[in-house]
């Protein structure tokens, strides 16, 4: 393949190998070279995330000249997000990245000119407003809902923050240039707690989804001048749930995402003025379909998330260019960025041992080039591969999850680290470049990822069958897993840890208190120890939130009805059911999973007589970020695991 190349002074180097031939852990942690790149709407230019001034910056790549010039150059910020608003102008956010994407910090959104003039703050942020989140009494924030195509709007939704509340409040069309701000939501009835909109390509507002006490209202209306009409009303924890995603073609009918008459959620066409369901556009057999694929306005496929992500094409001509850039690039995930005319291509290449290469294609040429890679330091053929597994958990439920082999081991009697992810409600983990489990897999252990009942992607019974199950048939299912490896003869049973963050770390202190006998030592990362004080936290930022005073009830429990229940699984007051030596690390600045979790969690293993290995770091919150602190957490995972079920 023919390369462009694209130098940057700031480009990071390769780290040197250790002296042990262990990777360092640095070189699993540290930022991407490059953080995403997507191609202008003309296919001339291509935006890049890399690295400028020692923070992920704006850069543009200009395909004629074949050079990449910074367009910012902050450095007390990153650049975590970027799209095209048209051929001349960009969006961006401001924020702080992290390893994982998923845990990257939002901040302000701008507008700025390809030349890097006529820069516009659209809306502020966490870092732009300061103290004023802070502050006694009511201020405002702008959420980004659309760009709209073929000018320099995009529409940005208000929410009115108090100290405990946050509440929906306009919708407006906000022109990038003049900053002026048109509303668009009309005499909209008053929603509550939530809302999501669907705006179609004039910049009309056509839908939108209500949450409050406990209710979901999915409103419509047929064009700017017409009264909203309520279309349904269910709650948020029952089946038959459905949800518009976007205006469809003749402008009249709406493609939603309905579990209506299935488990799996499917695409389906929906009309408002009958209130009917009607053709099926797109269903998976294994996952949820939720999200539409589009630029610039037309509704080209639909993502999805199965063993491995990819995208259904209904556009012809990107499912015959989807066909050979996955014949060009084998075995990866690849996903596409396009012109407006298809004829030019940005190529995001991804696999479960390739953090990310990007390539261009000219579809007139034929020609695929190579631009750069995620992290260049990354060798795929030194990382361990992730096989997509299925297993029945004890009650006949079918868990999805990840097993990560050490890359030239046996495959059999191995030490195995089952990592939990957090949420618990979220899409769970992937197949894709995982930093935890290829530096776990580097140190020599199996590594399994359940997506425990719950996971949020694999249908309604997969998700409704957690309700009221935190420490229950959630927490069999990773144990299940353990031992169906076991069986297999992959793990040495006699050598298995747990580790988590967030709900994963509760999961790990149930696990040892649930199962004392399997687990030979639990890592807790950030973990809910405490079931009472997660409910009753008022300095937590989900103290006030409005799952936690309606939906919890269905799905976590009662605080007053379910109090034995919810006793039963604290692991704070089952410490001397514990047995296996436990690393706990927490956040000093955390408001999400307050440190006291950690802290009562301490002082309760204290009492029996078995101490935990306790690391707590000021200026961290919910998660390290900065890389120091992770090279210090991971450095003593190694150390805490070696000394437990090493070799």
């Amino acid at each position: 393949m023919k390369r462009i190349a694209i130098a940057l002074a700031a480009a990071a180097c390769a780290l040197a190998w250790a002296a042990d031939d262990r990777i360092p852990i640095e070189t699993f942690f540290k930022p991407s070279q490059y953080g995403a790149m997507q191609i202008s709407p003309d296919g001339k230019h291509i935006a890049a995330l890399a690295p400028v001034n020692g923070r992920q910056n704006l850069v543009l790549l200009d395909l004629e000249a074949k050079k990449a010039e910074p367009l910012t150059r902050l450095a007390d910020k990153d650049i975590v997000f970027v799209t095209w608003l048209n051929e001349r102008r960009l969006m961006v956010r401001t924020g702080s990245i992290a390893t994982r994407a998923a845990d990257a910090r939002g901040g302000g959104l701008y507008a700025v000119d390809l030349d890097g003039g006529d820069e516009r703050l659209l809306a502020e942020g966490g870092d732009e407003m300061g103290s004023q989140a802070g502050a006694v009494g009511a201020f405002h924030q702008y959420q980004y809902v659309r760009t709209l195509p073929g000018g320099d709007d995009i529409v940005l939704e208000e929410v009115i923050y108090s100290v405990h509340k946050a509440r929906p409040a306009a919708l407006y069309r906000v022109n990038t240039r003049t900053n002026r701000r048109t509303p668009i939501s009309g005499q909209k009835p008053d929603s509550g707690d939530s809302e999501s909109w669907i705006v179609d390509d004039k910049g009309v507002a056509r839908a939108f989804v209500a949450t409050s006490e406990g209710r979901v209202r999915i409103w419509y209306r047929a064009g700017a001048d017409v009264e909203w009409t309520q279309l349904d009303e269910f709650s948020p924890v029952k089946e038959g749930q459905w949800f518009p995603l976007a205006v469809a073609e003749d402008d009249k009918t709406l493609y939603v995402s309905s579990w209506q008459g299935r488990d799996k959620a499917a695409i389906v066409r929906y009309d408002p003025a009958t209130k009917r369901f009607g053709e099926v556009v797109a269903a998976h057999p294994q996952v949820d379909l939720s999200t539409l694929v589009r630029r610039p306005s037309q509704i080209a496929g639909v993502y999805y998330d199965a063993d491995r992500a990819g995208v259904a094409w209904f556009d012809e001509k990107l499912a015959a260019v989807q066909s050979a850039i996955d014949k060009a690039l084998p075995g990866n995930v690849n996903l596409l960025s396009w012109s407006d005319d298809k004829t030019r291509f940005v190529i995001t290449s991804r696999s479960d041992v390739l953090p990310g290469s990007f390539y261009y294609f000219d579809r007139g040429t034929g020609k695929l080039q190579w631009l750069g890679d995620q992290r260049p330091w990354i060798d795929p053929k030194k990382m361990s591969p992730m096989t997509p597994v299925r297993y029945k958990a004890r009650d006949g439920l079918e868990i999805p999850a990840y097993l990560t082999i050490p890359k030239g081991s046996s495959g059999k009697n191995l030490p195995l680290v089952a990592v939990i992810h957090g949420g618990p409600w979220v899409s769970g983990d992937e197949w894709r470049f995982d930093p935890e489990v290829q530096f776990l897999a580097s140190r020599g252990y199996a590594v399994l990822q359940p997506n425990y009942r719950g996971t949020t992607r694999y249908g309604w019974k997969h998700f409704a069958a957690s309700f009221r199950q935190w420490g229950g048939t959630m927490q069999d299912d990773i144990t299940d897993g353990v031992r169906w490896l076991a069986a297999q003869g992959i793990v040495d049973a006699s050598r298995v840890c747990i580790y988590g963050g967030s709900y994963g770390g509760y999961a790990t202190m149930m696990g040892l208190a649930k199962d004392p006998d399997l687990y030979k030592c639990g890592i807790d990362y950030v973990g809910v120890t405490d079931l009472d004080l997660f409910l009753n936290a008022t300095w937590s930022d989900f103290a006030y939130s409005p799952f936690l005073q309606n939906e919890s009830k269905s799905m976590f429990g009662d605080p007053q009805a379910d109090k034995a229940l919810l006793d039963a699984h604290s692991p704070v007051l089952l410490a001397a059911s514990i047995k296996a030596p436990v690393f706990m690390a927490y956040g000093a600045s955390d408001v999400r999973v307050v440190p006291e979790h950690g802290l009562r969690m301490k002082a309760a293993l204290e009492k029996v007589g078995r101490p935990p290995q306790w690391m707590i770091v000021e200026g961290e919150g919910h998660g390290f970020r900065d890389i120091n602190n992770q090279v210090m957490f991971y450095g003593a995972m190694e150390k805490f695991l070696d000394r437990y079920i090493g070799h």
